[in-house]
């Protein structure tokens, strides 16, 4: 076992699950299950028009769909697969009870964000080393909250240099049409070059065409596989759930442990309290903060519940989770063996416009980072500069460097889960201090809801 696997499995283990579990409980409570109660609105909520956005920011939905884009990526199809691997099938158990807790955190966390957002030279910025600063800092006068700031930014900038996305595409595309790594690599880069040079704005513009295309086609090829195995899926699901709760699954520490991994996987699949989202959540145009927290839940919904489940119910139903096989080429094995290697090859291609949401999701994070971090404008544009010029760069690295060394899927996703450790560590226990505001928050949404009903 690597350093990483071995680190990550520490990481991973008791006392985070436990944190991520704690806070997902008392959000619930304060909120008096709001996850529950407004599933419906969740479900519908993309479809739900809201006020207009004025020029140069994103409409509520682009904001989500660049989100969604950033969170529903090469995670969910090369991840999950490998969690399935090295967890066994009860991962995908813990991920949906982790999905469970996940749509509340990340209602708490883009409800706040949009709550204590900021708007300086005509453009919004949020996220949480805003809401950090001014719940924190400014009104509870917290002189620690610079560190925090700087330990949630330093842990998502980890991600900046392990680009996992574009090795999940590279290989993918490498081994469906037999070409070296490199070659999908760079391409990778140069398109994520042409998407982020139109700024903030026209990622969110363009993910709001490609990402429900993706996510839809994605779903439907797996639907037709289990279609075809369809005698597979209850024996399927059985195992899941006697898989979940076995001694492998309760050993929390242990490597290929199905809790940790299922909750580590659920967590960079879907985001919820790493605080990713947040900051592209904060700029769009809403009518209420809580508005715009009901998307970040229905990211978490599609994201895991329905994205995830399909990528692990299609590597178990058709056992191919037992061929030894790790990563994207897991799934697309799956798929060509059941419709075919034209099959294979159109999802492959798929696999790319997921990497490439991820990809440019990702750079919009880190602009809001230095953002936050810079205030000189000078210093400011030079950063911002070099994050443009090897945000694509590094993951062509990274793709380079593991191809290399022979490491493969499993260590890419050992530095993945660690790298999210720090940053949903820190986004967490802000959480549960802002507990209270969110309860507030919620219930003026709802009472506001109820006057416009009567």
């Amino acid at each position: 076992m690597s350093f990483f696997e071995r680190l990550t499995d520490f990481l991973w283990g008791m006392p985070m699950t436990a944190l991520f579990v704690a806070a997902g409980t008392v959000l619930s409570v304060k909120s008096r299950f709001f996850q529950v109660r407004k599933l419906w609105t969740i479900i519908k909520s993309p479809f739900s028009k809201d006020k207009a956005p004025a020029k140069g920011q994103m409409s509520s939905f682009q904001a989500a769909a660049a989100a969604i884009g950033g969170s529903v990526g090469v995670a969910n199809i090369s991840g999950v697969g490998t969690a399935i691997v090295t967890g066994g099938p009860g991962a995908l158990f813990w991920m949906l009870a982790a999905s469970f807790f996940g749509m509340i955190i990340k209602t708490a966390e883009v409800t706040l964000a949009s709550f204590y957002r900021v708007r300086e030279n005509g453009k919004v910025w949020g996220g949480p080393t805003y809401y950090i600063q001014r719940f924190l800092g400014e009104e509870r006068h917290f002189k620690g909250w610079r560190i925090l700031a700087a330990a949630f930014g330093g842990g998502i900038f980890v991600s900046f240099f392990l680009n996992v996305q574009n090795y999940a595409v590279s290989e993918a595309i490498g081994t469906t049409f037999n070409v070296p790594f490199m070659i999908p690599s760079l391409f990778l880069a140069a398109v994520s070059y042409m998407m982020i040079s139109g700024g903030l704005s026209s990622i969110g513009r363009i993910s709001s065409y490609f990402v429900p295309f993706m996510c839809l086609f994605y779903i439907a090829c797996v639907g037709a596989v289990l279609f075809k195995n369809a005698e597979n899926l209850l024996p399927s699901l059985k195992l899941v759930f006697s898989d979940a709760f076995s001694f492998r699954a309760a050993a929390g520490g242990a490597a290929g442990s199905a809790v940790r991994i299922g909750f580590a996987r659920a967590v960079y699949s879907n985001e919820a309290g790493w605080g990713t989202s947040p900051m592209l959540h904060a700029t769009a145009e809403v009518s209420h903060p809580v508005r715009q927290g009901i998307l970040g839940a229905f990211e978490v919904f599609a994201d895991t519940a329905v994205v995830c489940t399909a990528t692990a119910l299609l590597v178990i139903c058709t056992g191919a989770f037992k061929s030894g096989v790790c990563g994207a080429e897991l799934a697309l094995s799956a798929i060509e063996g059941s419709l075919g290697p034209f099959a294979r090859i159109v999802v492959a291609l798929s696999v790319f416009l997921f990497g490439l949401s991820s990809a440019v999701g990702w750079y919009a994070y880190y602009v809001t980072l230095v953002n936050h971090a810079v205030k000189n404008v000078r210093l400011k544009k030079l950063i911002l500069g070099c994050v443009m010029l090897l945000s694509p760069l590094f993951g062509v690295l990274l793709t380079f460097f593991t191809e290399r060394s022979g490491g493969g899927s499993r260590l890419v996703w050992a530095i993945a889960d660690f790298s999210a450790v720090i940053p949903t560590a820190v986004n967490l226990s802000v959480l549960l201090c802002m507990r209270k505001t969110f309860a507030r928050l919620v219930s003026d949404y709802e009472c506001k809801n109820e006057e416009r009903k009567e």
